[in-house]
């Protein structure tokens, strides 16, 4: 039995459940770890995965363990040590900053693993299908609209100079 700040117990029966939001989180965020990982970026399937379990895996143990302030704080907490895990991805090479998108799809695997955390899969699930979209299909737009003939740089994602 573990025991939380309001003095509730979570049998293993209660932990199990928990895992649930856990497993969504981790099919959810590998579906953006997967976009990564074709890309060869350096945070691919698994990283996503298991940032967003982690999210999750936090979500779900402050909400059964303690009040929603303490839940709340948890989560903040969360979304900033993701950001520096995001801020190591990112490179800089002469004027040119690379990565920056693998960056900003940690930090949105960790607020889908949130929202699973909190057993809210439609919006869980619905932000990592726009999530999806933005990677995949707006990359595809992005790619016919700035054609590599017409950029400076052939590595470069569009027309600012930032790559993924």
């Amino acid at each position: 039995m573990l025991i939380g700040e309001k003095g509730i117990t979570m049998s293993a029966q209660t932990q199990l459940e928990a895992l649930v939001p856990v497993l969504v989180a981790a099919l959810l965020a590998g579906v953006i770890g997967l976009d990564r990982e074709w890309r060869d970026s350096p945070a691919g399937i698994r990283t996503h995965m298991l940032v967003g379990m982690g999210a999750a895996l936090i979500m779900a143990m402050a909400s059964e363990l303690y009040d929603p302030a303490a839940a709340a704080r948890l989560a903040a907490n969360v979304i900033t040590g993701v950001g520096f895990i995001g801020a190591g991805v990112i490179i800089r090479r002469d004027s040119q900053v690379h990565e920056l998108t693998t960056a900003a799809s940690l930090w949105f695997v960790a607020i889908v693993g949130l929202a699973a955390g909190a057993h809210l899969y439609v919006l869980a699930g619905g932000g990592a299908g726009l999530g999806w979209c933005v990677l995949a299909l707006l990359r595809w737009l992005t790619k016919r609209a700035w054609p590599d003939d017409v950029l400076d740089d052939k590595s470069s994602d569009g027309p600012d100079g930032m790559t993924e």
